[in-house]
Formats: structure tokens, sequence, C-alpha cells
């Protein structure tokens, strides 16, 4: 594919994508990242760790630049790159507004947080004049200031946290789980990853999640024969049950199986450290077929609990061991 500097990474309509992931090895040939991050990521780090999710504050100039690198690195390698906001920034219905009053609601908005929360952002409001000049040279000032009021100035809290592109939704076999976000900074981000999606997927089959139960695209992976869902403080065991039911005849036709990995006190942590294990994703992650990456602290406090259906109804197995002992009997090799 064609290389391209960072900033020259624009917008366009793309052709519509086939969705399947049917191991976490296999050669990556299609990816949906945020793209460019933006003001967005200013505002939410106005908010302490509890709301804003972010672990730790970054330079969100810095970061814009890193996901151009990134999106760069992954077409280099072959890799067809859908950059959400991008095609965000396409997509919603335009309408007239006018930059200062836009830049002026945003500052606004961040510094009355801050005063509120006891919380500071370094410069943010000449940060964040920077970041919507920056949007305005990609997409046009129409589309760049609707972003910007859709992202920070719409919703109660700003959607900084959409940088993690995976969490919106994920694709297990042939299908795409449509996530439940746990956290109220982070539940209007799917129904715009989904205005996206709806314009350049083809059709294919979705799995929603029931009401009540919450699911994140960080707690799944397809690893060596087994569809694994983790379950603790983003991921509910009802959801992991919905999943595993909507799958099942795709289960039946790969031959696969399918396990929760799940934390049994996942609340019983400072929220600090909850972070750090918040998905099945933060500590194990597939590196080859047989090979896996994992904290085994983690790992080990995990319980692995295989589902299976007998007439019709799900069953749910004891968990006797710990996702680290699995591991150990079938992964060549642990790291």
């Amino acid at each position: 594919m064609t290389s391209y500097a960072p900033e020259s990474i624009l917008p366009g309509k793309l052709d519509p994508v086939e969705i399947g992931i049917f191991d976490e090895a296999d050669p990556l040939q299609t990816a949906a990242i945020w793209g460019p991050v933006g003001a967005e990521a200013v505002l939410a780090q106005c908010y302490p760790l509890e709301i804003s999710l972010f672990y730790q504050s970054f330079n969100v100039v810095a970061a814009r630049q890193e996901s151009l690198g990134y999106a760069t690195a992954l077409q280099e390698h072959g890799v067809r790159v859908l950059m959400i906001r991008d095609l965000l920034a396409e997509a919603i219905q335009p309408h007239s507004l006018i930059k200062d009053q836009v830049v002026s609601d945003m500052i606004r908005k961040a510094r009355t947080t801050q005063d509120l929360h006891g919380t500071s952002v370094p410069e943010d409001g000449d940060l964040i004049a920077e970041l919507v000049e920056q949007d305005i040279n990609r997409y046009g000032e129409e589309a760049a200031l609707i972003l910007n009021q859709t992202l920070s100035i719409l919703p109660n809290l700003p959607l900084g946290n959409c940088i993690y592109a995976r969490d919106q939704m994920n694709v297990l076999l042939e299908t795409r789980v449509r996530s439940a976000m746990a956290k109220p900074m982070r539940k209007p981000e799917v129904s715009l990853y989904e205005t996206v999606y709806r314009r350049q997927l083809v059709p294919h089959r979705v799995i929603s999640i029931p009401r009540k139960e919450t699911f994140e695209g960080g707690d799944a992976f397809i690893h060596n024969g087994t569809v694994f869902v983790g379950v603790g403080t983003r991921t509910t065991i009802g959801a992991a049950v919905s999943i595993y039911q909507a799958l099942k005849p795709q289960l039946n036709k790969y031959g696969l199986r399918f396990a929760v990995v799940e934390d049994e006190n996942p609340f019983n942590k400072p929220f600090r450290e909850q972070q750090d294990s918040m998905h099945l994703d933060t500590f194990s992650n597939p590196i080859g077929r047989r090979e896996i990456a994992v904290c085994v602290e983690e790992a080990r406090r995990r319980k692995i609990r295989f589902l299976s259906s007998m007439d019709g109804k799900t069953t749910i197995q004891d968990p006797s061991k710990s996702f680290i002992d699995f591991l150990e009997r079938t992964e060549d090799n642990i790291v």
C-alpha cells in the first residue's frame, strides 16, 4: 500500500469492509483505530482518575502525532486502516458553527471542570485552540467544529476515551459484538462508532448485550481454539453468557470452545489497581498460535470456566483451575 506522512493521511470514502477474526495471531488485514487524538482528550484529563479513566495525564499533541504515525506503520505493512475520528467527521450532519464560540465553550468547560475537581491541565486554553486549528486544517472548518462540539461540548462528559478503539466493539468469528460500556464517560462512544460502522462495514451479524449487563471489547479474544471472555470490573457474566449463546452456531461450525476468565472479587482492590487488569487484554495477549504473554499474578487470581449447552440450557463449569494453570497445560510458551 501507499506510504503516507502522518498529516497527509486524510479522511475519505472507503469501500465497504468485510469482518472476521478467527484467531488473534492471524495476520492483520484491516484495523479500526480512533486516529488523530484531539481536544476531547484534553478536556477528559480535567476530571479526576475515577471519572476520566486515564491512568495518568499525557501530551495530547504528541499522542496525535503518534496515532498518525501508528496508522502509517500499519499501512506500510499492508494493513487497511479505518480512522474512526476522520470518518466520523465526514458522517456527522453538517450545520454552521462559529469557531471562536466553539473554542471558548470548550475552554470554559475545561476550566469549570478543573475548578470543580481541583485538577490542572497546563495551558489548556492554548492547547485546545491549537488542536481545534489542526482539525480545521484536516477536515475543513465546518466539519472540524461540529466534530469538536460532538466530542467535547454536547456530551456531559467529554469523550476522550474514544482513543481505545477496541473497547466500543469486538469482532469474534463472523460476528461483531456491540459493547455496553460500564463507565459513564464511555457509554456515548458506542453510538458514535456505530455511526461509522453502519457506513463502512458490509452487512454482518451484530450481537447486542442485554440491558443491565456490560461488555467492553478489550475483554474478548480468540486464541488456540478457544473464545475467551474476561469477566471483571467492566464485563459481567451475563454479558459473557449472551455472547456465548449468540455464537453457538459458529462455535460448532469451527470446532471452538468458549471460556470465561473470571475475577471472582473484581471490586476488592483500589480503583487504580482495578485499572491494571480491567480487561482480559490488559493482563494477557496472544503473541503466537500457542504462545501468550501474561501478567502471572493476575492470571493466577482469575478462574477459567467453560460454557456448554444441553437441551437449550447453558451450563457454566465450576471454576476448578486458575487461568495460569490452564495456560501452563495448553500453551507451548508463556511469556
